[in-house]
């Protein structure tokens, strides 16, 4: 393995022509010749290094580590290259074209690495680490694209977001996944089939940002207020249910798997959910609050009586909870007779911001049909679980 500089002699090279160092007008025209075969040597010997760094490294996240530093350097390089070739007089025309040769080096080495190492290119550093140019998108504006102009309030958020992102101030800081998740954004929106009305409650664009995963907390924002401005259309007593008939279509949009937006917020899925719980919730409170002067009800289960009051709230699901503990009696994590028995043991104890009251028969009826966003939503949580156990 290589345990020097790699880049060594092309740094050499890049200093040997720094104006502030060195004299560079002094390089003769019978060394340009042999210095031609030597920077062809050089670029030979880094490229047959890269194609076996990968075996050199076979452990992912040392490779990794080794490939962000090789490029790093390179990059560094270059950009002292084009510094060094600003400043050289204009009449050593012999010292430009040696350094133009190195620079050409530089670049040649640079778009193998690009080409054989595309994957392992960290989507979340900055595009100017690996002296990419960030892309010219032309982003589709209101005035030219029906789905855009006929969602005005929308359209206006995606454009403030687009030029916050791609603003002057900006440019150093944008991602490759950034770059990607616009480009994308914008053919899709500029793609006639999306063109459609929508569904029975969101809009073909809402729809459209939903599946892409568009967590910024700008969007976040504007579906939260427009769930709370529908809810002030009807009565106290349906309101929760009509916020969970919500939640139900907005769990059953498809949404394109490993896609996010920005990778520093939660999944928009996970987002938006926790807001439902926490909305209902709320709301559940507030009419039981208002419902203390009537005669308290207990339930009856299996011959036992529970209150609300002594029961656990677990933010899940019904379907969530069935899941979580199937998996648990599979796994040998909870130990019991059946998976029936499980869920008649639990069920009187347990409460939803959603259901009250638990039978053990819809968490078995439950357990039978597991729909994908309810695998996803658990796994999510679970996540979060894993990491506040770490943080312990």
């Amino acid at each position: 393995m290589e345990k020097r500089y790699v880049l060594e002699w092309l740094d050499r090279a890049i200093n040997e022509f720094n104006p502030t160092q060195t004299q560079s007008a002094n390089f003769e025209d019978h060394r340009f010749k042999s210095f031609l075969k030597e920077v062809m040597d050089e670029t030979a010997r880094q490229i047959a290094y890269l194609k076996k760094l990968a075996f050199q490294y076979p452990k992912k996240r040392k490779f990794q580590e080794v490939l962000d530093l090789y490029f790093s350097a390179l990059n560094n390089l270059i950009d002292n290259a084009r510094l060094n070739l600003k400043l050289i007089a204009s009449e050593s025309v012999i010292s430009k074209k040696a350094l133009e040769l190195v620079l050409a080096s530089l670049a040649d080495i640079h778009t193998f690495l690009l080409n054989r190492y595309t994957v392992s290119i960290n989507p979340d550093e900055p595009l100017r680490k690996y002296n990419l140019a960030v892309p010219v998108i032309d982003f589709a504006q209101p005035t030219d694209n029906i789905l855009l102009s006929n969602h005005p309030a929308l359209a206006s958020l995606i454009e403030d977001e687009f030029d916050a992102v791609f603003s002057t101030g900006n440019l150093a800081n944008i991602t490759p996944r950034q770059a990607k998740h616009w480009k994308d954004l914008n053919d899709q929106i500029c793609t006639p089939e999306q063109q459609n009305p929508g569904d029975e409650y969101f809009c073909s664009l809402e729809l459209l940002l939903i599946e892409r995963n568009f967590n910024s907390t700008k969007f976040v924002k504007y579906l939260t207020n427009r769930f709370t401005s529908h809810m002030e259309e009807y009565a106290s007593g349906n309101s929760i249910e009509k916020l969970a008939y919500i939640q139900k279509l907005f769990n059953q949009i498809p949404v394109i798997k490993g896609l996010a937006y920005d990778l520093q917020h939660d999944d928009l899925s996970l987002t938006i959910n926790n807001w439902f719980i926490c909305e209902i919730e709320f709301r559940s409170r507030s009419n039981t609050g208002k419902g203390r002067e009537a005669p308290s009800t207990a339930t009856k289960s299996n011959g036992c009586i529970k209150k609300t009051a002594d029961k656990v709230l677990c933010k899940l699901t019904v379907d969530q909870l069935a899941l979580f503990f199937k998996a648990a009696d599979q796994s040998k994590i909870i130990a019991a007779k059946s998976l029936s028995a499980i869920f008649q043991a639990v069920a009187p104890y347990l409460s939803t911001p959603y259901k009250e009251d638990i039978s053990h028969g819809s968490l078995r009826s439950k357990s039978y049909s597991v729909e994908g966003r309810d695998e996803e939503q658990l796994l999510s949580f679970l996540t979060k679980l894993t990491r506040q156990i770490e943080e312990l």
